[in-house]
């Protein structure tokens, strides 16, 4: 009884034949997998004519020689390489071979990987500018690399940034740097969300300097952890003698050092592409700052942090954001605070406390396009709970040599029943360039559901975070 006929055995005779007998080849777009469904890769070839290197297309294809593909996986190295926000168009195909292996061919056009854009503030509580620089694709190989200057009336400082999301080539191991030099104005509001024009009644300023590195890993394309060490010194100036309120948030005298070690894990299944946001985040973390770690301070801080994106009718967009934050004896410098970009109908930073929950629902949807300019909207709706839990019955937090890291003021109150519960609503339009790296620009203008206000809000995406 003869034996079965080997696929494996029968390809590369029928081709050989077809070659002999001068058939024309196939195209490579036209060529079906192996009758399995799955072929061998025998090598991958890249088809990078622009800046980003070979080795770096590989890298986030995570395909290679002797690994299976069909046509799911060739989506998931298309998709992979789109999200990493570096490229226009991406193409994967695979081409056979006479051995029944195939040759998969990677083809990418890059964005403009770098990009020099103006920073501008403008509200009540912070107005200014300055300049920023931001490289995405350093050398062809995807490391990023930023450096900021901004001089305004709340917030003043240099930034610099440097992000490796391909470790020795590995997508799965992340290393980030940064350091800052800032001078911050920090104003105190009376409490409560209902106020027209909410009223300053402590003005302080903060100098600081800090240094800070995380290393991250990435496990199954997944799962996400990461540790972050930080270096900082805080130096406080007197309040401002125009204001109600003149004892101290923060005493004065030298400087204290800060230091301290946030650990995260988490699940992270979010995509980017072309503006749309899929997927799922789920994380949780732990910071503690204490002599153990080389600070001066003690404290800790609990997190946890959803996101969700949605895609609806191929380029709706609905993003959900949710986080809880728990402190525990938070200096003044590291306290939570909500307004502004974190809840837009309010003023920046209006609303402090130990406890902060929030959540932001973001719908976008396309308006028009103009070649490669995308006029997007968004509606959007903020919310924030945030309390102070218990406030020591003197009014201050002291530190263990008895120094003021943190003076309440007089109206301060403690407990969850006396949290703020503030909502902000509005609507918003994004300009996204698709053939730059760095695409976000837009405005917002939000509706206090509070104090009745509206207030207008710039959104950019090329901030130095």
């Amino acid at each position: 009884m003869p034996a079965a006929l080997n696929p494996r055995r029968v390809v590369p005779v029928l081709a050989a034949l077809l070659l002999v007998l001068g058939a024309p080849r196939a195209r490579a777009e036209d060529t079906p997998l192996s009758t399995s469904g799955r072929s061998e890769v025998a090598e991958v070839v890249v088809d990078s004519p622009d800046k980003t290197k070979h080795g770096t297309v590989s890298s986030y294809a995570q395909l290679g020689a002797g690994d299976l593909v069909d046509d799911e996986e060739l989506k998931k190295v298309e998709r992979r390489l789109l999200a990493t926000g570096l490229f226009q168009e991406v193409r994967a195909r695979t081409e056979p071979l006479p051995d029944g292996r195939v040759r998969l061919m990677l083809s990418v056009k890059d964005k403009a990987s770098w990009v020099v854009a103006p920073t501008v503030a403008l509200s009540s509580a912070n107005t200014g500018g300055g300049l920023l620089y931001a490289e995405n694709n350093l050398a062809g190989r995807a490391k990023k690399f930023a450096a900021a200057a901004q001089v305004s009336t709340g917030e003043s400082g240099l930034f610099l940034g440097y992000l490796d999301p391909l470790v020795f080539g590995f997508p799965q191991v992340k290393f980030s740097l940064e350091g800052q030099l800032r001078s911050d104005r920090v104003d105190e509001y009376l409490p409560g969300a209902s106020q027209d024009d909410p009223v300053i009644v402590r003005r302080t300023r903060l100098n600081s300097a800090s240094l800070s590195s995380e290393l991250g890993f990435i496990l199954f394309e997944r799962v996400r952890a990461a540790a972050k060490y930080r270096l900082s010194s805080i130096d406080a100036q007197s309040p401002d003698p125009e204001k109600p309120v003149q004892e101290q948030a923060f005493s004065t005298g030298p400087s204290l050092r800060d230091t301290s070690l946030r650990f995260m894990v988490g699940l992270d299944s979010r995509q980017t592409l072309h503006a749309v946001t899929e997927g799922l985040n789920l994380e949780g973390s732990y910071e503690v700052s204490a002599p153990g770690v080389g600070s001066e301070f003690r404290y800790r801080r609990f997190g946890i942090l959803y996101r969700h994106g949605l895609r609806f009718f191929t380029e709706n967009n609905l993003v959900l954001r949710s986080e809880l934050s728990v402190g525990k004896d938070l200096p003044f410098h590291q306290e939570l605070v909500m307004g502004g970009n974190t809840l837009r109908g309010f003023q920046y930073r209006q609303f402090r406390g130990d406890t902060r929950l929030t959540f932001t629902a973001e719908y976008h949807f396309p308006l028009f396009s103009i070649k490669s300019l995308a006029f997007r909207g968004v509606g959007f709706s903020d919310t924030g709970v945030i309390a102070f839990r218990e406030l020591p019955e003197s009014g201050l937090l002291r530190d263990a040599t008895g120094r003021v890291i943190r003076g309440y003021l007089p109206e301060s109150k403690s407990g969850l029943e006396n949290a703020t519960v503030a909502q902000g609503v509005g609507a918003g339009l994004r300009l996204y360039l698709s053939n730059v790296v760095l695409p976000l620009l837009g405005v917002d203008v939000a509706y206090g559901v509070n104090s009745g206000q509206v207030r207008v809000y710039l959104v950019a995406g090329v901030t130095p975070s």
